[in-house]
């Protein structure tokens, strides 16, 4: 699957022509109904459910993959990281599914870091394989077990693809959630699953920071650093045009 761990270890991160299309077939028109959804008016759900509730796994390796997040000093795309931790628990709650908390907060913790903070050591093609390849050293540090390894390294290189079908059964609910989150803090999309409450609590916990701004620089320092990336491909098909236009404002 392109964006896969797998895909990965074959492109480094680079698409070929033939893959671009096929990833543009695969996700511009689900992702554009989905962003497109966020400016309609949606009855707002009443579901109780507050930061509170948020559990957040308390063990050596999340406060290692936390120190990892906060040496990057980038202090948007580490609130931003904890939003996407936040509004992926949620979304599970809201679907009812079952997923291993700490598996997705190491995900979200660390699926950014190779963007935030690009080391020259890694000569990968797309910043989430960076991402992936010092999540596995840290996974490796800690004797994480492999399977949830992989899918930790699944959810992070995936969460770039821009939509992920949930009805695909070879997908974990990790490796959706993350994509589902981080597109729901980047543009917007499944916020109106969440009521104005728990949305104003959790933004005030963790402030945006101007995160469509600095986002939005970081992308572009990315498009320079690997042209064939997804992240080159998702800006020619707009993806900064949607961040600026999203319902967070900044």
């Amino acid at each position: 699957m392109i964006g896969s761990r797998e895909w990965m270890t074959l492109s480094n991160g680079k698409l070929s022509f033939k893959e671009k299309v096929q990833l543009i077939k695969q996700v511009i028109v689900p992702a554009t109904l989905s962003y497109s959804k966020t400016f309609s008016k949606q009855p707002e759900n009443t579901q109780q459910f507050e930061l509170k509730d948020i559990h957040i796994p308390d063990t050596t390796i999340v406060k290692e993959a936390i120190a990892e997040l906060d040496n990057t000093k980038h202090q948007a795309i580490i609130n931003h990281s904890w939003r996407s931790y936040i509004w992926g628990v949620a979304i599970a709650q809201h679907k009812n599914w079952q997923f291993d908390e700490e598996s997705l907060l190491i995900a979200s913790l660390m699926h950014d870091v190779g963007l935030a903070d690009h080391q020259a050591q890694y000569s990968c093609q797309c910043f989430t394989l960076e991402s992936t390849l010092r999540s596995e050293s840290l996974c490796a540090k800690h004797d994480f077990p492999q399977d949830q390894t992989d899918n930790i390294s699944d959810a992070i290189c995936l969460h770039m693809n821009g939509y992920l079908d949930e009805n695909n059964q070879h997908l974990s609910k990790e490796v959706l959630l993350l994509q589902k989150a981080t597109s729901c803090d980047v543009i917007g999309t499944d916020l109106a699953l969440f009521s104005t409450q728990f949305k104003d609590e959790v933004l005030a916990q963790y402030p945006r920071h101007h995160f469509n701004t600095q986002f939005k620089r970081l992308l572009k320092a990315e498009v320079k650093r690997n042209s064939q990336s997804r992240t080159t491909l998702m800006s020619k098909l707009g993806l900064p045009m949607m961040i600026q236009m999203n319902i967070f404002k900044e």
